[in-house]
């Protein structure tokens, strides 16, 4: 694939976009990609050419940290710019509805003249002003013109197994190339490998093209495009086609860096993960992540090759997230939902070769809530620190400044809150502090709360000023 190759380097450095040239902007969001499996930005052997070209044009936040290590609160939160104590949502299944009236980002870029699509994974709740509203009219609701929710593989198969109908474009596309029956025989077993011979037949492969079927073909030209691209994968169940385990059997893929806490630790943070079973579990899993990372960024090539042969390229902000990550048995544990580097970590790449410079890694702290107003600014709205009720915008930093006016990124779940300023993670549980120096303890074994009693003091208050600034404060199930 020839990413930005026709960006000429005398352009890296060019100053503001005008009106006239506003960029189009796609978030592609990726599900529990752990960072490690990335190959240039990760431990070194992913299986991940697309990304590892994002990343020499673009700008990695090492430190950039979701809001609330979970599906449902990471992408709802983003899309209200509220975090989890707003909502009262801090698990999946707390939240039935958002609140009635609840601002979210999209109507704003349309008011400024961009068309705005979803496309993919939904975690996004129905408003309390329209409750049984579809995931696809929920969405036309929160601003997007264009959306397709396609579902999502975890709960078809949960479907399934409890022998309830399944329905959505994917399973159409599906029935429509004679697959669906191959289909229900793989979906018969949790985990059980794709047999479709095809990308396309596989949910990730469908959704890709439907995104460049918009990209290339739906879209109104006359407008610029702002995207939220999401892939189900890496989140298990590490069903890919065999062809894609073929592809990564010869990695050497490490084992966890831990495999144990080094201290006690507070109840709260260990409520969403559990202790591994087996290391052959664990084994399997890295293994599973490893090919669905891999299948994921075979995708992300596609997006990129349709927007250069649609000579959009040039002039669209490529963003590349997850929603958080996971532990995949560091610590000795699995799943996510609490307050580590395992689960927080975002894999932040942002690129736009024609207005920054790549190739760079910035370790200033940095939260999911920042794109909103990063998008604002990069679409040439004004004001957009204000506009936004959280976050504040990158551009200063993309622009090469020290700072963006942040000092810490937070984060939360039910009964634990944290902070992160690029080196000291501070967290608070039942009274209990914690404080890792990633300069010296990266993976966070040591608790050294007692010995820097000055820097866990000052990240204490900060957590507890963030909490009483950003209020409300809700438990859970409010709405």
């Amino acid at each position: 694939m020839k990413l930005f190759t026709m960006i000429s380097l005398s352009l890296l450095c060019a100053g503001t976009l005008s009106a006239e040239t506003r960029p189009n902007i796609i978030w592609i969001e990726a599900d529990d990609l752990m960072p490690r499996f990335m190959n240039k930005l990760g431990d070194g052997f992913g299986l991940t050419p697309n990304l590892d070209r994002l990343a020499t044009v673009g700008t990695y936040f090492p430190n950039a940290m979701c809001q609330g290590p979970m599906c449902g609160p990471s992408r709802n939160g983003l899309l209200a710019n509220l975090y989890s104590h707003n909502l009262g949502f801090y698990r999946n299944g707390h939240l039935r509805n958002m609140p009635k009236g609840t601002w979210t980002f999209p109507p704003v870029l349309q008011k400024a003249g961009y068309q705005t699509a979803y496309i993919g994974k939904s975690h996004v709740k129905a408003s309390a002003d329209n409750p049984k509203a579809s995931k696809d009219d929920a969405l036309h609701g929160y601003g997007f013109d264009y959306v397709q929710c396609t579902g999502e593989r975890y709960a078809m198969w949960k479907a399934l197994s409890q022998d309830k109908p399944i329905s959505g474009p994917f399973v159409e596309h599906l029935k429509r190339r004679g697959k669906y029956e191959q289909f229900l025989q793989d979906a018969d077993g949790y985990g059980k490998k794709s047999t479709m011979e095809e990308d396309i037949d596989y949910l990730d492969g469908f959704t890709a093209q439907v995104a460049i079927h918009w990209l290339t073909k739906e879209r109104d030209s006359k407008k610029p495009f702002f995207m939220w691209f999401n892939f189900c994968l890496p989140h298990g169940p590490y069903d890919v086609p065999q062809r894609w385990y073929d592809k990564v059997a010869d990695l050497k893929i490490p084992p966890p860096k831990t495999d144990r806490f080094g201290h006690d630790i507070p109840e709260p943070l260990l409520v969403d993960n559990r202790p591994i079973k087996n290391a052959e579990g664990v084994a399997k899993d890295r293994l599973g992540e490893a090919a669905s990372v891999a299948f994921m960024d075979a995708r992300i090539g596609e997006l990129l090759d349709a927007l250069e042969t649609a000579g959009q390229l040039e002039n669209t902000v490529v963003v590349f997230f997850s929603d958080h990550s996971i532990f995949l048995g560091n610590h000795g544990r699995l799943h996510k939902g609490t307050l580590f580097e395992e689960s927080l970590s975002t894999s932040m790449i942002v690129c736009f070769p024609k207005r920054f410079a790549g190739d760079k890694i910035n370790v200033h702290p940095m939260e999911l809530m920042d794109l909103v107003p990063t998008t604002f600014e990069l679409a040439g709205i004004k004001s957009p620190n204000e506009i936004a009720k959280n976050g504040l915008s990158i551009v200063p930093l993309l622009e090469g400044k020290k700072t963006n006016g942040r000092t810490y990124a937070f984060s939360e779940i039910l009964g634990a809150q944290s902070a992160c300023d690029g080196r000291y993670r501070y967290i608070i549980s039942e009274g209990v502090e914690i404080l890792y120096d990633h300069e010296t303890d990266p993976w966070e074994m040591e608790n050294v709360a007692s010995k820097y009693p000055e820097i866990t003091a000052k990240m204490g208050k900060a957590v507890a000023d963030w909490m009483e600034n950003t209020g409300p404060v809700y438990p859970p199930k409010t709405f």
